[in-house]
């Protein structure tokens, strides 16, 4: 029996329990959280993308931060430049193809010689549609 009142098995086990590698597959992130979430991210900034790999130097064994001359290091030059080009590649380059199944739901509006008319119905095919990195 575990003893949940020892705050680290209690963490140890939430760990395991939020552990998705065990899953085998990544999981859908639902619909409604991709609509509100994703148009409230940023975007990717190759700035931003540096600095974070330029503070993780030291983990490297790097020394981080001017040269004795103040200049800034060459090597955090080049990273900078490596990022703005991967990132400006994915954004003018990377396709993203998405799959659109059939059945889903669908609703029209139309006029006809006795009134207004609602159509309901399901797509019957599958579509393709297209994405892009920002």
């Amino acid at each position: 029996m575990e003893d949940y009142s020892n705050i680290e098995t209690l963490i140890t086990n939430l760990t395991n329990v939020l552990n998705l590698d065990s899953l085998g597959y990544v999981p859908s992130v639902p619909i409604p959280l991709i609509l509100t979430g994703v148009p409230r991210r940023q975007g990717l900034s190759p700035d931003k993308i540096a600095t974070n790999i330029i503070s993780r130097k030291h983990e490297a064994g790097l020394s981080v931060g001017l040269l004795p001359n103040g200049e800034i290091p060459p090597d955090e030059i080049m990273e900078r430049i490596r990022v703005e080009e991967i990132i400006k590649a994915l954004k003018e380059e990377a396709v993203i193809t998405v799959g659109v199944p059939p059945g889903i739901s669908l609703t029209g509006t139309g006029l006809s010689p006795a009134g207004p008319v609602t159509v309901y119905g399901l797509t019957t095919m599958y579509s393709r549609g297209y994405g892009l990195i920002q």
